[in-house]
């Protein structure tokens, strides 16, 4: 079910498939490249990208500019990240990874994207790298497979404190695999309104393409 319209007009649909703009030729996963009146588009594929598939999944919000500073926790070999800087050539990602093999690939693909920012880190420690950021980012995008996921959230938004929206992917099971995703789904909510100052706009599971997870749409509203 995918939304009638988006924020950001870099992103497409044709043909029962989602897209981004781009004005890079090289595929970065192996994905396809099209040409639609004059232009290239990528393919963005909902089996490789949680954010694809929450749009896949009718989520229109996408907060994501074409001048947007984003802060990308869990930036892995930069799958998503690639295409944040398709919707966002006017912005910043700075993207964070811990573990170096990846983090080698990151650093590939900042040398053709002049909008990409690799930062060697762990994102539990967000002082660590806050001086990368001249402000403090308007998006904070985490996908991070860890059972302290949310804590590493709250220490994201408590350090840069001016953050306008969240897109939180929430897996699950890192976080207590003896329970159902739904009953996670209801403890971490819960946590979010209980702490104040986040509000969450919506909540999209996206289990159908990446099994107990959900892409929570949080609001800063202190």
């Amino acid at each position: 079910m995918f939304p009638k319209k988006f924020s950001n007009q870099n992103i497409r649909i044709f043909k029962g498939h989602i897209y981004t703009y781009t004005n890079y030729k090289d595929s970065v996963y192996g994905e396809k490249h099209i040409r639609m009146n004059g232009e290239d588009y990528r393919l963005w594929d909902p089996k490789r990208s949680k954010l694809s598939a929450a749009i896949f999944n009718g989520f229109s919000g996408t907060p994501i500019l074409e001048d947007s500073e984003t802060l990308y926790l869990g930036a892995s070999f930069g799958t998503t990240v690639s295409h944040i800087s398709d919707i966002s050539p006017e912005g910043k990602i700075f993207a964070v990874e811990f573990s170096p093999e990846p983090f080698a690939g990151l650093m590939k693909l900042a040398e053709n994207r002049k909008n990409i920012y690799p930062v060697l880190s762990n994102a539990r420690n967000p002082e660590a790298y806050s001086f990368f950021l001249e402000r403090d980012p308007e998006i904070i995008y985490q996908d991070i497979s860890q059972r302290d996921q949310l804590d590493i959230l709250f220490n994201n938004l408590d350090c840069f404190e001016h953050w306008q929206y969240s897109l939180f992917i929430l897996k699950a099971t890192s976080v207590d695999s003896s329970k159902k995703p739904s009953e996670v789904l209801n403890q971490v909510t819960a946590k979010i309104k209980s702490r104040g100052g986040i509000h969450i706009i919506s909540v999209t599971d996206i289990s159908n393409y990446h099994k107990g997870h959900y892409l929570l749409f949080l609001e800063n509203s202190r």
